[in-house]
């Protein structure tokens, strides 16, 4: 029974990483996606924040919190992995640019992509797992879902709308499985997490991430807010992925599902704050 419920929630993990990518390619335009690319300057700061300053604030906090392997390994892989699909959710609670946050997050899922199979191996001890391996669950869960997303919102029809809200619901409930599997399965794994200070080393991981992501946002408030959020939240999808092929056992995935869980509390808060300032600020564009 133990051996099926393992194997359910595999696939239910991966239904959950495919379809939040086809949903959200499907629900976006391309060429508002792609408007803020353009900006040399943001994508060199985006690149900067996520892939150079992120891994050194977590190597910095492994070093100064005493951290159970697993759990270290854990925030690493995050640390590592940017473009969380949840940003956009983000951007509209902050008030910010939305189309802003979409581009900001196709971006960092491309850095991700080239970023962790060449950065892990070296970063992460003990990763069964060579450069193509880790970089191929990424092209075939993420990018590719995503460009067929692309490309089916290109078809003026209205069965695409309809098909974006199916798949938008399969991934709700797929991540809702997901949760339940790996609360069940791992209840003990969970409760040595709580029992440490790895929950503690994330959270100040991410409140280190939004002040830098702030300080190298830009000046205009509805970009700075999402940029900031942007570089706090890390991808869940991208850990998991990483988290669940390249180790035995289920403590490093566990470890990853738990510290981003945790940390959209905070940033939800961050988020409401960002709101008010907005609102508070006269020259704010809405």
């Amino acid at each position: 029974m133990i051996e099926f419920l393992q194997q359910l929630n595999s696939w239910t993990a991966l239904l959950f990483v495919v379809s939040s990518m086809l949903a959200m390619g499907m629900s976006q335009r391309f060429a508002e996606v792609v408007a803020p690319l353009k900006n040399p300057r943001f994508v060199l700061s985006a690149l900067l924040v996520n892939f150079i300053v992120s891994p050194a604030l977590a190597l910095g906090l492994c070093r100064l919190i005493p951290l159970q392997s697993a759990h270290a390994i854990g925030l690493i892989i995050l640390a590592c992995a940017a473009g969380a699909p949840f940003l956009p959710k983000l951007a509209e609670a902050a008030g910010g640019n939305v189309s802003y946050s979409v581009g900001l997050m196709v971006l960092q899922i491309v850095g991700s992509v080239l970023f962790m199979p060449l950065a892990l191996p070296l970063l992460v001890p003990g990763l069964e797992a060579d450069s193509w391996r880790i970089a191929k669950p990424l092209l075939l869960t993420m990018l590719m879902p995503l460009g067929f997303g692309f490309a089916l919102a290109l078809i003026k029809a209205p069965w695409v709308a309809r098909l974006a809200r199916l798949v938008e619901r399969i991934s709700n409930l797929a991540l809702v499985l997901v949760l339940i599997l790996l609360v069940g399965l791992n209840v003990e794994a969970m409760l040595g997490i709580f029992g440490s200070f790895a929950v503690a080393a994330f959270l100040l991981h991410v409140g280190g991430m939004v002040v830098v992501g702030y300080l190298l946002g830009g000046t205009e408030p509805t970009t700075r807010s999402v940029f900031a959020l942007g570089a706090g939240q890390r991808n869940i999808v991208a850990a998991l992925v990483i988290a669940g092929t390249g180790f035995d056992g289920p403590a490093v995935a566990v470890m990853v599902l738990i510290a981003s869980l945790i940390a959209l509390l905070p940033l939800l808060g961050v988020a409401r704050v960002m709101r008010g300032r907005l609102r508070a600020e006269p020259s704010a564009i809405h």
